[in-house]
Order: C-alpha cells, then sequence, then structure tokens
C-alpha cells in the first residue's frame, strides 16, 4: 500500500477554520488535495486570507460564514459547503473555545448552555446534514476536535470541559451508529497549542506547560492537523470512535 497521503477528489469542511488550528488544519488537508470550505463566524478577513494561501499553493478551497449559536446557521453552512462543492466526504467540527470562564456554580446555565450550542449541537447537527453526501461518496471521515481539559479540569473551565466532554460521548455514540455505513467517527484532543491570540502574556503559563511534557516543548498547530490529517485519510479507514492526544505526552505526568 502506499504511503502517501492523498485526498484528491475529496471535500472537506472544517468549522472554525479562519484561524489557529483549524486554519491549519484547511491548510494540509488542501495540500493533501483536498477541496476545502473554511467556515469562520465574523473577520471575513482572516477566512480570506486562509483562502488566498491555499489558492497560491495550488489548492482549492472557498470560505462560507455561519454563527453556531443559530442552528440555522449550522444548516445553512452544510447547505451552501455542497452547493460549492458537492458532497462532503470529511468533517472536522473544530469550532468551540473558551467562552465563559469562572466559578461553575457563578457562570449560570447560559454560559453552559452556550458553549454546549458551540461545541455539541453544532457538531451533531452538521454531522446529520453530511452524512448523506458521505454515504453517496462511499466515503465518510467525521473528526471531532476535544481537548485535553476534559480530562485535567482546569480550574474556571467548567462549561468548558463539560462540554468537550459531552462531545466525547457524542463522538463514541456516533461512532458505534454510522460505522455500518462506512462513515469514522474520531476526535483529536490537543493540550495547550499556542496560536496567534496566544499574546505575551501566556509566555509564564506556556513555559510552565512545556515543563509537564516529556518532550520538554509545547507543540505547533501543524501536529495537530497531521492528526486531523491521518484521521481524514484512506489509512485510517479501520479505526473509528478513538481520540487522539496530541499533547506532548502531559497526560502521562501528574
Amino acid at each position: 500500500m502506499s504511503v502517501a497521503i492523498d485526498l484528491s477528489g475529496k471535500n472537506a469542511l472544517v468549522t472554525g477554520g479562519s484561524r489557529g488550528l483549524g486554519a491549519a488544519m484547511c491548510r494540509l488537508l488542501a495540500e493533501a488535495g483536498a477541496a476545502v470550505v473554511v467556515h469562520y463566524s465574523s473577520a471575513p478577513d482572516r477566512a480570506k486570507k486562509v483562502v488566498e494561501s491555499i489558492h497560491r499553493a495550488g489548492g482549492r478551497a472557498v470560505a462560507v460564514q455561519g454563527d453556531f449559536h443559530r442552528p440555522d446557521d449550522v444548516d445553512r453552512v452544510a447547505a451552501e459547503a455542497q452547493a460549492q462543492l458537492g458532497n462532503i466526504s470529511i468533517l472536522v467540527n473544530n469550532a468551540g473555545r473558551e467562552e465563559a470562564l469562572g466559578p461553575a456554580l457563578e457562570l449560570g446555565w447560559p454560559a453552559f448552555q452556550g458553549i454546549f450550542e458551540l461545541n455539541v449541537r453544532s457538531a451533531y447537527l452538521l454531522t446529520r446534514a453530511l452524512a448523506p453526501g458521505m454515504r453517496r461518496a462511499k466515503y465518510g471521515r467525521v473528526i471531532n476536535i476535544l481537548s485535553m481539559a476534559a480530562h485535567g479540569y482546569p480550574k474556571n473551565m467548567a462549561a468548558y470541559s463539560t462540554a468537550k466532554t459531552a462531545f466525547a460521548g457524542l463522538t463514541r455514540s456516533l461512532a458505534v451508529d454510522l460505522g455500518s455505513e462506512g462513515i469514522t467517527v474520531n476526535s483529536v484532543s490537543p493540550g495547550w497549542i499556542p496560536v496567534e491570540r496566544h499574546g505575551p502574556g501566556t509566555l509564564p503559563g506556556r513555559l510552565a506547560t512545556a515543563a509537564r511534557t516529556p518532550l520538554g516543548h509545547l507543540g505547533a498547530p501543524d501536529d495537530v492537523a497531521g492528526a486531523v490529517l491521518y484521521l481524514a485519510s484512506p489509512l485510517a479507514g479501520f479505526i473509528t470512535g478513538v481520540e487522539i492526544p496530541v499533547c506532548g505526552g502531559s497526560q502521562l505526568i501528574g
């Protein structure tokens, strides 16, 4: 078998693809030959830059906007993605961030609900909308971006950690339900991977986190994108329901 990853002829949708980890995923999937939908919620200029960088490298990409706090937007993004590229056979549910921080009982349920909408509901609705196209394409890969925060439960991140834990359960349930249809559902859990929104003030935290990893350093966005690329590829065709931690082994050290 060939070890090269070739996604030519495949169409991918990456949510939250306009910056950070999502942008790296978009570029690497496109480099492997996939046509990519770069989803963004705001700041169209960032999404445009990702699309343009893919075009300059000889790839194909389009940008689609949607606010995943609104379920109608989720359905619209799925429809527009398929209208522009055809069947989406690779879905990367990456949208989601720490929108509400603070003590769990002081946040209030609306904070939990908002993060659930962004992380869990949007992934469920997109998977439901795109699964028929995956069946038609006879190729289906759903990759959910979780977080090591679902394992370590950092202080003041209860809403985010709870949503990601629920997301892990959804991933495994979908893997069971969709496996007979040839659709694999897996997840990637990044540790702290610095991106452009992490300014100089985070340096002490970065150094402390790096010291807790067996590898002795933090990862880069392409480390996460590489795991996504593998799960999106034919090489991972007999893998479903698994979680790949991309954290430099920090989970091994208490």
